[in-house]
């Protein structure tokens, strides 16, 4: 790539604190004048040196993407015009043994200033807010199923075998038995009697399996993961109704990607809130497909391939 940028700054960034690299060419006598300061993360600092930056004449900067300390300071810079490159921070990585952040910071901006740093990409406004909703619905769906494995652990440490004899435990039969059993009630019959929905086991079966050996703090377990099973999913269903409203928009391409083989609504939704719907960010459908993950690395040396 070539030379692109006269004034530029990297950026090393932490939790509390970034180091900044202004360095500006001149384009004459090429010399770089270089500047080396320090800030903490308060967003009156960021402003403070979002100014200094464009009073120096820099309008292009570069950063690691550094877990999620990078978002407060893009979003700063970028409303007071500033150009932002969001690197790789594996392909940038400094020489070994001369880490420092000031190094750290200036190792970015001559990167950047010599064009090498190839900017990730970064969708706007409206679907990084769609990626905080469409994210949080995976967690909360994540934690329902870390809770439901812990009430799978308790039956199975009571000897309720409801696993063996219905298909889905936490269906509408098998989740009244549960409730039934963390309230108290300890006679297979009785909690056989919850499942009024068909099931495929018989009434003998079903009320072996419920045959359990429970004890006093097994049933308050069970009672209080109940109650977190059931407040997560009363946030879970909030925050879909608020995910399909914030789609709306976009309800022709959810039918239009729902129709390939293995997509429904929901993962349809987080393509969209993770890829926009503007495909001419990526080249083509190779450079897409890498972008997603799904595309193998390549790793070559004297004309062997390496794993």
């Amino acid at each position: 790539m070539e030379l692109l940028l006269n004034a530029v700054a990297g950026v090393d960034i932490h939790k509390k604190q970034i180091t900044i690299t202004a360095l500006v060419k001149d384009p004459e006598t090429g010399k770089t004048q270089k500047e080396t300061w320090e800030s903490n993360t308060f967003t009156k600092d960021l402003i403070k040196c979002g100014k200094k930056l464009l009073e120096m004449g820099i309008k292009d900067v570069a950063m690691e993407s550094t877990g999620v300390y990078w978002k407060p300071v893009h979003n700063v810079w970028s409303e007071q015009g500033i150009n932002i490159t969001l690197g790789n921070a594996t392909h940038i990585k400094n020489v070994p043994g001369r880490k420092t952040d000031t190094k750290d910071s200036e190792w970015i901006a001559r990167l950047h200033m010599s064009g090498l740093i190839r900017p990730s990409y970064i969708p706007n406004k409206n679907f990084q807010e769609l990626r905080l909703l469409t994210r949080h619905r995976r967690n909360l769906v994540d934690d329902m199923t870390r809770i439901k494995n812990r009430i799978q652990k308790i039956l199975e440490d009571g000897n309720v075998k409801l696993s063996s004899v219905i298909s889905d435990v936490f269906g509408v039969a098998g989740l009244k038995i549960i409730e039934s059993l963390a309230g108290g009630e300890t006679i297979p019959s009785v909690l056989a009697s919850c499942a009024t929905t068909n099931i495929k086991c018989n009434q003998e079966e079903l009320e072996d399996a419920l045959t359990h050996t429970f004890n006093g703090n097994q049933f308050y377990l069970l009672q209080s993961l109940i109650i977190q099973l059931k407040s997560t999913q009363q946030l879970y269903d909030q925050l879909d109704e608020k995910i399909n409203q914030e789609m709306t928009p976009y309800s022709n391409i959810i039918d239009q990607l729902s129709t390939i083989p293995g997509i429904k609504e929901k993962l349809a939704e987080d393509i969209i809130a993770e890829a926009t719907t503007d495909m001419s960010n990526f080249k083509n459908e190779k450079m897409f497909a890498a972008w997603a993950g799904v595309a193998p690395g390549s790793n070559e040396s004297a004309g062997k391939k390496k794993e």
